[in-house]
């Protein structure tokens, strides 16, 4: 069973000193660090009025107990407010499920990382970002919450040498906590989708790699222009998800989403559209790639035409769909690791 530690440390009160030393030991992310002493901590703590012991989740591949306190402490060196404390507890429990396979996410050597997407309410409460330059910089809440959960990633569940070893990195590491762009999308939002009500907050995390850019210059006018765009550019050899067992994310524009949906199609066609024609010609995958393929994709892909095409998912419901962003013709595609499923997790508290 993992062990809960309590290890507290006293330093010079050299704001350079802590950093310093937090920075030697490979608890930061290069960038300097708020002092997490045990006032801020505490306060930190109290906002959520949970024990500061109790355990929210056991974290790959170290197994490091993520109690409130530790979240806490990783919260106060990004930045946090206190109000992002019930974001940080349901991003650390979805990512403790089983589901959702943390410790390949966490030791592959693919360029993935933890990505937070939050809807309800709380999205507008905590100013996260939804609209223009939703995965960029300047963003308070985006910003700290998704620096605390690289934190939490590294100091809690990480094991030096064995976690964060992907092959060139992702600079989500550094924020990836975004919101939907509800009021801009034609459809229900991601947790609706889910089964919860329109006015619960939600954080979805997925075990995401990076994003693909799909721009079609503005040139695709109808839904059957944009279709054929997206399904030329989401399926190629590289895109893992065309092994089986992934769970591709297709961030929508709010533009291209309105595109679909002026034209009378639903979420649900646009996924089964993506599903049935974004698709890989099986001819074009090199032989040795064909060992990477599940279980399944075995099954059902070993001994058909070299034109038959391949599908980025194991079925249509598979294919997660969002809106976000702010106006213009561009979305991003982005492939997941192979058997980690996304998890959505109410947020309660304050």
């Amino acid at each position: 069973m993992p062990e809960q530690e309590d290890d507290r440390i006293s330093l010079e009160d050299s704001w350079e000193a802590v950093n310093q030393y937090y920075f030697d030991r490979g608890w930061t992310d290069g960038l300097p660090i708020v002092p997490p002493t045990a006032e801020r901590v505490a306060a930190m703590v109290g906002y959520t009025g949970r024990d500061p012991q109790e355990v929210v989740a056991v974290l790959e591949p170290k197994k490091g107990v993520a109690t409130v306190e530790k979240i806490a402490v990783n919260a106060v060196m990004a930045g946090c407010l206190q109000q992002y404390m019930p974001v940080l507890i349901a991003v650390v429990q979805g990512i403790g499920k089983e589901v959702f396979n943390l410790y390949g996410v966490q030791t592959s050597t693919h360029n993935t990382s933890v990505l937070a997407v939050v809807n309800g309410p709380i999205a507008k409460e905590l100013d996260i970002n939804c609209g223009y330059n939703v995965t960029g910089n300047r963003w308070r809440s985006t910003a700290a919450i998704g620096r605390a959960i690289g934190f939490i990633l590294t100091n809690i569940g990480g094991v030096p040498g064995a976690s964060d070893i992907h092959t060139q990195g992702h600079i989500a590491r550094f924020r990836h906590c975004i919101a939907e762009n509800e009021d801009e999308s034609p459809w229900e939002p991601l947790h609706v989708e889910r089964g919860f009500a329109c006015d619960t907050s939600t954080v979805t995390v997925f075990g995401a790699c990076t994003p693909q850019m799909i721009d079609d210059n503005g040139g695709s006018k109808s839904a059957k222009d944009l279709f054929n765009t997206f399904c030329l550019s989401i399926p190629y050899v590289g895109n893992r998800n065309t092994n089986g067992e992934g769970e591709p994310l297709i961030v929508l524009g709010p533009q291209h989403a309105n595109t679909f949906a002026r034209d009378g199609y639903s979420k649900a066609d646009v996924k089964r559209f993506f599903f049935e024609r974004a698709r890989l010609r099986f001819g074009d995958i090199p032989v040795g790639n064909l060992e990477n393929f599940s279980k399944k994709w075995h099954k059902f892909y070993c001994n058909i035409s070299p034109d038959y095409g391949v599908p980025i998912a194991e079925k249509a419901e598979d294919i997660a769909v969002v809106v976000m962003g702010g106006k213009g013709t561009h979305s991003l595609s982005i492939q997941t690791l192979l058997g980690t499923r996304s998890v959505t997790v109410p947020i309660t508290g304050k």
